[in-house]
C-alpha cells in the first residue's frame, strides 16, 4: 500500500507511482483542488481524492465519458467541466469533509485507490475505492459502509454516473420490457425509474449504443441496488434519455414504503462497473 498525504499535491503535477501498466499523478489545480490522474494505455480517471474519490472526468480511447465529445483540456493538465461520476452516498457534504486516508495499491494487473474516514452524522465510517484493470477502459466504483452508530442507517444511496446525454443512442439491456415500464406519464417525469430489478435478474447489465462503434456498459448487482435510474434531458424540442444510474431505492417510492435500513455495527458493500466495451 502506498499511503499519500495532501503535501504530495502541489501545483506541478508530481509522479507518485508508475509501472509498466499504470502512471498515478498527483498535483492541485484552482478549480478542483487536491487531483489525482489515474492512467492505463486506453485512458485516464481524473480523481478528487479527498473528496469521496469522486471522479472529476473519464476519459478512454479519446473520449470525454461525461460529455461524449472529443475531450477538452484547460492548460497544464487542469480538468474541466462538472463531476463526471461519484460514489452511492446522497449526503455528498458530509462525505467529501470526511476522507481523512488515502492510499494506492497495486493488486495483480490492477490498480486500487481507497479512502477511509468517519462521518459523525450520520455515524459511521465510509471506504470508497476506485479499481482500473490494465489495458481495460472500464473501472469500478465501490463504496463500503459501517454504522457506528446503534440506531439502524437509511440506504437510500445512487451511484450518479454522469455519462453524456447522446443523441440517437440505442439501450440495450439484460432485462424483460416489464422490469422498465415507466410509472405514469413519461411526458410529465423528469426521470425514469425501473421495477424492482432483483425480482428479474441478479447481476444487471445496461449498454448504451452510441455512433461510430462506441459502445458503453453498466454493470451491478440487483441485491446491492435494485433500481435503475433514469434521467430525462430537454434538448430543444428533444427529451433524451441518459444512461442508467443504480439506486438502492426508488423516487416513486409511496410515503411510508419501507426502506432498506443498516443496522447498528453492520456494514454493507456496493459496487458498480461501467465504462467503454
Amino acid at each position: 500500500m502506498i499511503n499519500l498525504a495532501p503535501e504530495q499535491f502541489g501545483m506541478q503535477p508530481d509522479e507518485v507511482f508508475r509501472n509498466a501498466d499504470f502512471v498515478v499523478t498527483a498535483f492541485t489545480c484552482e478549480e478542483a483542488g487536491q487531483v489525482l490522474t489515474l492512467a492505463n494505455r486506453r485512458g485516464t480517471l481524473t480523481v478528487l481524492p479527498y473528496r469521496g474519490l469522486t471522479i472529476w472526468d473519464a476519459e478512454f480511447d479519446g473520449y470525454s465519458l461525461k460529455s461524449g465529445r472529443r475531450s477538452a483540456r484547460a492548460g497544464k493538465g487542469k480538468p474541466v467541466g462538472g463531476v463526471a461520476f461519484h460514489s452511492p452516498w446522497l449526503q455528498q457534504d458530509s462525505l467529501l469533509a470526511g476522507m481523512q486516508r488515502i492510499g494506492l495499491q497495486v493488486e495483480g494487473d490492477t490498480l486500487a485507490l481507497y479512502g477511509s474516514g468517519e462521518l459523525s452524522h450520520p455515524r459511521c465510517r465510509v471506504r470508497p475505492a476506485l479499481r482500473l484493470t490494465a489495458d481495460s477502459a472500464q473501472f469500478a466504483i465501490e463504496m463500503q459502509i459501517t454504522n457506528l452508530a446503534d440506531e439502524p442507517l437509511p440506504l437510500n444511496y445512487v451511484c450518479h454516473l454522469n455519462y453524456g446525454c447522446i443523441p440517437d443512442a440505442v439501450f440495450r439491456q439484460n432485462l424483460p420490457a416489464p422490469a422498465l415500464a415507466p410509472h405514469g406519464n413519461v411526458a410529465e417525469q423528469e426521470m425514469l425509474c425501473s421495477d424492482d430489478l432483483s425480482l428479474y435478474v441478479d447481476q444487471a447489465e445496461f449498454f448504451m449504443l452510441a455512433s461510430k462503434g462506441r459502445r458503453y456498459v453498466t454493470r451491478f448487482s440487483t441485491a446491492q441496488f435494485n433500481y435503475g435510474l433514469r434521467p430525462i434531458t430537454q434538448q430543444g424540442s428533444q427529451r433524451l434519455f441518459r444512461f442508467v444510474q443504480p439506486a438502492t431505492c426508488s423516487p416513486y417510492m409511496p410515503d411510508g414504503a419501507a426502506v432498506k435500513m443498516l443496522g447498528g455495527g453492520k456494514m454493507r458493500e456496493f459496487r458498480v462497473t461501467t465504462g467503454v466495451v
